[in-house]
């Protein structure tokens, strides 16, 4: 069987490397990047789930590891919690080492199977009909002073400050309101339109994340086990739509495309089952879309969110999240 993975970035690289673990060989396709870093926008930040994962590949995930803080700043609030972000370009360059990447375009029939691993651009899979896409903006920084681990809710999205060293940060916002660009502006942590006193860009770049969640991002396979294209991660909605986090799932449903090889069928149910959780993130996102009444049980849904990143929110500090969130 000829496989090829397209997509070389965390997913990707994931996939290749867990089929090479098993004696799979796979051919994997990428294109050239232009941010400094090499690899499509990522704020870096990850859960705990990263480590069984990461081990899962072979690697050790003790080495990836940036910085980890007990705390977050949220809107003024500070949330007790196990945070981490993580070398995500030296991550990718360890599960592809020894690959290939080929920079040629695909041809879907020189291949038995192709997985999906394109992200936003869902390269080989049917379009998604009402697709939620949020446009984010991101800066690599180093700074003279030490800033805070920060998020601010508004715009139905967030400004994050994410700690990568000492004096290194990434810096960033995504919202479904607007361009974010004026909203990180607002709030005075970096210059969009250029450099802070005291502050170093090392790189920049924006992007969208897909917030619309498995369910609505289906079909996750064409064609059959002997022949087809098999999406994962953000191809199939493996993000959570309420925090933007895609890692952790996007390597989880390649364990499920690896455990479920043989049967489409299966595999589509296995998503399905594994992040049903996010279909009611994506229901709150609608309804902070559509300035819906929001209740008791859309806050039950941000604790939990907040808990699987790590964050132990209560629900009174979730109700007054959710409305800052919808906040323009």
């Amino acid at each position: 069987m000829r496989i090829a993975v397209a997509g070389a970035g965390t997913t990707g690289a994931y996939a290749y490397r867990l089929l090479a673990n098993r004696g799979i060989q796979a051919e994997i396709y990428g294109r050239e990047c232009r941010t400094a870093c090499g690899i499509n926008p990522c704020a870096w930040g990850t859960s705990r789930d990263f480590f069984d994962l990461v081990r899962a590949a072979g690697l050790e995930p003790e080495k990836y590891l940036l910085q980890v803080t007990d705390h977050v700043w949220m809107d003024d609030v500070r949330i007790p919690g196990d945070l981490m972000t993580f070398d995500k370009p030296a991550l990718i360059q360890d599960l592809l080492r020894g690959a290939t990447i080929q920079k040629t375009p695909l041809d879907l029939g020189a291949y038995d199977r192709v997985i999906d691993a394109t992200g936003i651009s869902r390269s080989y899979l049917p379009p998604i009909q009402g697709d939620v896409l949020l446009p984010c903006i991101q800066r690599r920084v180093e700074t003279t002073e030490p800033l805070e681990n920060r998020i601010k809710l508004g715009g139905v999205g967030y400004a994050w400050i994410f700690p990568l060293s000492r004096y290194g940060y990434h810096i960033g916002c995504g919202s479904l309101a607007g361009d974010p660009k004026p909203y990180l502006e607002s709030l005075g942590w970096t210059e969009t339109r250029g450099t802070k006193p005291g502050e170093k860009v090392l790189c920049a770049c924006s992007g969208r994340v897909r917030l619309t969640g498995p369910r609505a991002s289906q079909p996750f396979v064409v064609g059959d086990a002997s022949r087809g294209v098999w999406g994962v991660g953000e191809s199939i909605g493996c993000v959570a739509p309420l925090a933007g986090d895609g890692v952790v799932p996007g390597m989880k449903s390649v364990q499920l495309l690896l455990q479920n090889w043989e049967n489409p069928e299966a595999y589509t149910k296995s998503v399905l089952k594994e992040f049903r959780w996010m279909e009611k993130e994506r229901q709150v996102i609608d309804k902070l879309l559509s300035h819906g009444s929001l209740q008791i049980k859309d806050a039950w849904v941000l604790k939990k969110n907040s808990r699987r990143m790590g964050m132990q929110v209560g629900v009174k500090e979730a109700i007054a999240l959710l409305r800052a969130l919808a906040k323009k």
